[in-house]
């Protein structure tokens, strides 16, 4: 069987992309953007021993941390340190059950000293998925259909209460019943505005005009972000019976993390890769 002959080292990623916990946040979020990858492994002594990811950044908007500066706040402070890892050996199946089980978007693949000497990521499982397993299920089968829906003019500070508390961790913008944009939890990660900006206030723009009987003076106006100037818009869908691993092929394609499902504009659900892992763990 195709499943059985699969390991994490034909399909995890490497070299990694690393920093110390000591490193700021404003560095770590410097080497995502440049690298492209939505998660760091915190190392001391060539040896794992956290993780800071784009989620963690987004929920910067809604902490404690919201009036601190990004320089100002150590990773140590917000990485995840309970790690769990997986060695080259070990089956990619395994390594699925572990990700979906513990609801974790990575692991570290270390040596037998426990040294760092990979990551696998959902997007390695997708990509597998894609390669091995066409024809085995459709989109609606591993959609979300439990989905948050904003309009676009709904607040940064609303949407990402929904993505933290919505089990797709997607929101989809929606205007006079169309589907317009769609947002995840990496589209507010790297806002300038997270780390400085207190989502209990409002911005406050002040610019001079033509005032009531012709004097000019001061106008303030009160704005904060909102869904649209946040949102991917005019996202790719799929129909509920397209073949699922098509659909993983458009997520690795595109770069995206997840498809909305829609028929005759009627959205039905989402697929994000979480579907997926669990489609690539049934397919056995």
């Amino acid at each position: 069987m195709v499943g059985e002959k699969l390991r994490v080292e034909d399909y995890m990623s490497t070299p990694v992309v690393v920093v110390g916990p000591r490193d700021n946040l404003a560095h770590a979020r410097r080497l995502m953007i440049r690298y492209r990858v939505g998660r760091l492994v915190v190392i001391r002594d060539h040896k794992p021993i956290g993780i800071i990811t784009k989620a963690d950044f987004a929920k910067l908007a809604t902490s404690r941390f919201t009036k601190r500066g990004l320089d100002r706040i150590n990773v140590e402070e917000i990485m995840t340190t309970d790690l769990i890892t997986t060695k080259t050996s070990d089956t990619l199946l395994d390594a699925c059950r572990i990700l979906l089980e513990k609801n974790i978007g990575g692991l570290p693949v270390v040596d037998e000293d426990e040294k760092l000497v990979g990551i696998l990521t959902k997007t390695d499982i997708v990509r597998a998925y894609a390669e091995h397993f066409k024809g085995k299920h459709i989109a609606r089968e591993y959609m979300e259909v439990d989905v948050a829906v904003v309009n676009p003019t709904h607040s940064l500070t609303y949407v990402a209460e929904l993505l933290d508390s919505t089990p797709s961790k997607r929101v989809l913008v929606v205007d006079r019943g169309k589907l317009v944009g769609i947002i995840a939890p990496s589209d507010i990660a790297f806002l300038e505005i997270i780390g400085v900006y207190d989502p209990r206030k409002k911005i406050i723009i002040r610019r001079f005009t033509e005032l009531p009987k012709g004097r000019l003076g001061p106008l303030y106006t009160y704005t904060i972000p909102i869904a649209q100037d946040i949102m991917t818009p005019d996202p790719i869908v799929t129909e509920p019976d397209s073949d699922l691993a098509d659909v993983a092929s458009i997520m690795l394609r595109q770069g995206f993390s997840s498809v909305p499902v829609v028929r005759d504009e009627e959205i039905l659900g989402v697929v994000v890769k979480h579907g997926i892992l669990r489609a690539f763990i049934s397919s056995y």
